[in-house]
């Protein structure tokens, strides 16, 4: 299998082509109810997230949401 390189939150990092925001998301552990997904600068939406597969050297930023008060 091949793998693809991407940024993540500005950090290079490998997962296998086809990798979709989903399994990044899993891959870090990240609450989908919880962060934004942006990719070369474009909002992903939710309902795309597990069929959603970043280009090859993709930007991706994962802003999670942090709740206090």
């Amino acid at each position: 299998m091949e793998v693809q390189y991407m940024k993540v939150n500005g950090k290079e990092v490998q997962f296998p082509e086809g990798t979709t925001v989903s399994q990044i998301l899993d891959n870090y552990k990240i609450d989908r109810n919880r962060v934004v997904v942006e990719i070369d600068m474009k909002i992903v939406d939710e309902s795309e997230y597990d069929t959603y597969i970043p280009d090859k050297e993709a930007m991706v930023e994962l802003i999670a949401f942090v709740g206090g008060g």
